[in-house]
């Protein structure tokens, strides 16, 4: 099950501002991680680390995770990688285990926060790291920006023993059928997302709605909403400027799609094991 963390205790209150020895690092470099290993992500020491980079990277404490603490922080661009790193990027961290993933997830949802959150969208003044929490703030606006999430739905539409299963237009080339997906519009629920979703793009008339699970997605700081949804009328009628491809596929006869550990593979996973008794 996706997200099952119950061994994994999460204490999100921001630590020291300065990582103490023990402290596990998130290294991140252009967008990657840094990691010990190639293609697998395993975090530095702290004593491969340049004289002076704790304190001049400004890290940011991400809480204490399985009772250590961990840390994000930007690999300066003026210093060269050791001999041992290696670039690991998100996805490969997906692959790798839920809980690397939550973990990387949120030092890399954190660092573009704080990127993208340097100064004030009111009045363009730097604002300043809130203490006690995770916020910036602008003082002449009064003004606190939070960690941005994004609200998105994704969901498995069924038909029986057939699923939907759509390609977007900018994936024509990989091949693979997923799931369909959007983002919530404001003063919308999660419920009714869903529906406005599947009508615009490919058509058709939901019934009943089963909220499934969700998953962070940090490309760069989505959540995903995740349901099944019964199909009730209408035929496939695509949106050209999202869907480039939609059809019914028999459970036993589908197309390449997303692998489980992500949550559209989750979903089709879990359709077809209820089917299969």
């Amino acid at each position: 099950m996706l997200y099952d963390l119950a061994g994994q205790g999460w204490d999100l209150t921001p630590g020291p501002e300065i990582p103490p020895p023990a402290a596990r690092l998130v290294l991140v470099h252009e967008g990657e991680l840094l990691s010990v290993q190639p293609g697998i992500w395993e975090t530095l020491d702290q004593t491969d680390l340049p004289a002076g980079l704790l304190k001049g990277g400004a890290p940011i404490a991400l809480g204490k995770i399985s009772g250590r603490d961990w840390y994000a922080l930007e690999w300066p661009a003026a210093h060269s990688l050791p001999a041992n790193c290696h670039r690991v990027g998100l996805r490969e961290v997906l692959a790798q285990s839920e809980s690397a993933f939550a973990v990387a997830s949120r030092a890399v949802q954190m660092m573009t926060w704080r990127r993208q959150h340097r100064y004030c969208g009111q009045c363009g003044r730097p604002t300043e790291a809130g203490r006690g929490e995770h916020f910036r703030f602008c003082e002449p606006c009064e003004l606190r920006f939070y960690p941005r999430i994004n609200p998105c739905i994704i969901v498995l539409v069924v038909r029986g023993d057939e699923v939907l299963l759509a390609q977007g237009t900018r994936h024509r080339t990989s091949g693979w059928y997923s799931t369909l997906a959007g983002f919530m519009e404001p003063g919308e629920s999660a419920e009714q997302a869903v529906h406005r979703e599947v009508a615009e793009e490919v058509g058709v008339t939901l019934g009943r709605l089963r909220y499934m699970n969700s998953q962070t997605w940090p490309f760069p700081h989505q959540l995903m909403l995740g349901f099944i949804a019964e199909y009730e009328s209408g035929d496939i009628c695509l949106d050209p400027s999202e869907i480039a491809r939609a059809s019914w596929f028999p459970i036993d006869a589908l197309p390449s799609h997303p692998p489980v550990h992500s949550i559209s593979g989750w979903l089709i996973s879990q359709y077809v094991k209820e089917r299969r008794g």
